[in-house]
C-alpha cells in the first residue's frame, strides 16, 4: 500500500511540483526520496511528549478514565501502557499538518511521522513484546469517502520500523457516527465527554477472536482527546481472552 502510493504520487509529482513541507511552507530537498514530506528543521521542532519513558502519562490517564491508577487500568481494561509521541495544540503549525494528513489526502505525514516515533519509541522498549498492530478502523462509509485510514498509515509507518505486523481485519467499526470533533455540548447537563463516549459506543466489534487470544496487541489512533473512542475500542477487544493492550497515539491533545 504506501510504497506504491508514495511512488506514484510523491516522486513522479514531485518532477512536476515542487516538494513544500506541510508545516513551515519551505521547499522538501530535492527529488531523490519522496517518502520525506516534512522537512527536517520541521521535524526537530515537532513539541515531543517524551511519553515513552514517563509512566502515568498524561495519555495514560486520559485512558484510564473511571479507573483512576494503573493497577486498575491493567485489571479492568488490560491495559498495560500508553504514550502519544506530540503534543496537539490548537494554532501550532502541527495542527495544520494534522488536518492536511487527514483531510487533504497526505496520509505520507502519517507513515513519515510514525517512522520516526517508532525510532525514537524504540530506545525506551515501548515496543517490546508487542505481538501485533492494529489501527483504530474507520466505518467503510468513511474509508471510501477518504480514500485511506490515516490510522493505517501510522500503524504502517510503525511497523516498517519495529517489524511488528499490522492486522486490519479483527477489529471493525459497525456504527457510521459522527466525527468526535464535531461533538459539542449542547446544554448544561451533557458533558462533552458524556456526549462523545455515547457516540462511540458500541461502535467497534471483532471477528474471528480466538485468532488474538493471549496477544499482546498494540492500538494505534491518531489523535487522542477526551480518549473515548480508544477506550471503545479496547471494551470490543475484550473478546480477546488474555489478551492485553499497549496504545500509541500519533498526537494527544493538551
Amino acid at each position: 500500500m504506501r510504497s506504491d502510493r508514495l511512488f506514484r504520487r510523491g516522486y513522479l509529482s514531485a518532477i512536476f511540483y515542487p516538494p513544500v513541507c506541510p508545516m513551515c511552507g519551505g521547499h522538501v530537498g530535492d527529488i531523490a526520496d519522496r517518502t520525506e514530506v516534512i522537512c527536517s528543521a520541521c521535524l526537530d521542532a515537532l513539541p515531543r511528549t517524551e511519553q515513552a519513558v514517563l509512566p502515568e502519562n498524561s495519555t495514560e490517564m486520559t485512558l484510564w478514565g473511571e479507573c483512576h491508577s494503573p493497577a486498575a487500568a491493567r485489571r479492568i481494561m488490560h491495559l498495560e501502557r500508553a504514550a502519544a509521541f506530540l503534543f496537539y495544540e490548537k494554532d501550532h503549525p502541527l495542527q495544520r499538518v494534522i488536518h492536511k494528513m487527514k483531510y487533504a489526502d497526505l496520509p505520507e505525514i502519517a507513515w513519515q511521522l510514525a517512522r520516526l516515533a517508532a525510532r525514537e519509541f524504540a530506545y525506551a522498549d515501548f515496543f517490546e513484546d508487542i505481538d501485533v498492530i492494529i489501527p483504530v478502523p474507520l466505518h467503510p462509509n468513511r474509508l471510501h469517502s477518504r480514500g485511506y485510514n490515516q490510522s493505517e498509515y501510522i500503524a504502517r509507518g510503525l511497523s516498517d520500523v519495529t517489524g511488528i505486523p499490522v492486522d486490519t481485519t479483527h477489529l471493525l467499526r459497525c456504527k457510521d457516527t459522527p466525527k468526535q470533533a464535531q461533538i459539542k455540548a449542547s446544554g448544561a447537563m451533557t458533558s462533552v465527554p458524556e456526549l462523545r463516549k455515547a457516540n462511540v459506543a458500541d461502535a467497534f466489534e471483532v471477528v474471528r477472536p480466538e485468532q488474538l487470544y493471549h496477544k499482546h496487541i498494540l492500538l494505534v489512533d491518531d489523535l487522542i482527546t477526551t480518549g473515548e473512542t480508544v477506550r471503545a475500542c479496547l471494551k470490543a477487544m475484550k473478546r480477546f481472552r488474555g489478551a492485553e493492550f499497549t496504545v500509541f497515539a500519533l498526537c494527544k491533545a493538551r
